[in-house]
């Protein structure tokens, strides 16, 4: 005898779950926890009003399935969204978009039904996401840090303002890019062989052990990328918030398209 699912819960309880940032995904027997990570994610990275408007909308998703998520719109997601997204910052950059459009290319096979093994998407991954985590590192923070502590180190012993001032830049340039690389490349290591594993096999719960939520926000991270910002933390801020809202309604769309069990 099968049962049926619990009710959803109301709008109110669900708004009120993200706002404690408590996980989201709590409508029937099987809730899917990748998605509750995503969803607390993108809610957080928005406006206050934006944010509410949109969980909004994907309450009505949830209910309209019955609270259960198919891992098919992680595909979907991915496909019409995050890579679409990525391949156009990487243009934006003047850079080659041809890694994430590759991984865009197997999530599109994956939401047609197409089972694709997990050494391929392994190497498309990694790829993609080395680019991804190396926008993705706070780069103008870090070498703002590594040059006022040469700096106050460089004066401390003597160098004088001008060689001081030379040191710092030196030390901070040569740091920040050997942590940028460290930290793209364990990142991108890490996180593509776990999600090569979890969507060869579409695992929902092996996808929810890659920590999608820190994905969500290295996405956000990268897409608001721009060099030279010389520090503008106000403009970053919107673009992250832009960023996240253009991420947040693409998961809005995936989920509309899923069909109900």
């Amino acid at each position: 005898m099968t049962l049926p699912p619990v009710a959803p819960e109301t709008f109110d309880q669900f708004l009120a779950r993200l706002e404690e940032g408590h996980a989201a995904g709590s409508y029937d027997g099987a809730p899917a926890p990748w998605f509750a990570q995503i969803v607390g994610a993108l809610f957080d990275g928005q406006d206050a009003a934006a944010a509410t408007g949109w969980a909004r909308r994907i309450h009505g998703e949830l209910v309209r399935l019955g609270g259960g998520v198919p891992f098919s719109v992680v595909h979907d997601w991915h496909a019409g969204t995050v890579a679409p997204l990525l391949a156009e910052a990487a243009v934006r950059r003047g850079d080659d978009a041809g890694a994430q459009e590759a991984v865009r290319a197997l999530h599109v096979r994956a939401a047609a039904g197409e089972r694709v093994g997990a050494d391929e998407w392994e190497a498309a991954l990694g790829a993609a996401l080395a680019e991804v985590y190396r926008h993705a590192y706070a780069y103008d923070e870090a070498f703002a840090t590594a040059s006022a502590d040469a700096h106050a180190y460089a004066m401390a012993n003597d160098y004088g303002e001008r060689k001081a001032a030379e040191f710092a830049d030196g030390y901070a340039k040569l740091s920040t890019d050997a942590n940028a690389r460290s930290y793209a490349a364990a990142n991108a290591l890490a996180t593509a062989r776990a999600a090569a594993a979890a969507y060869a096999s579409a695992d929902a719960r092996a996808y929810a052990e890659t920590y999608p939520f820190a994905s969500v926000r290295a996405y956000v991270l990268a897409l608001a990328d721009r060099d030279g910002d010389d520090g503008d933390a106000e403009g970053r801020d919107e673009r992250r918030r832009e960023a996240c809202a253009r991420l947040a309604d693409g998961l809005a769309d995936s989920l509309g398209r899923a069909a109900a069990a």
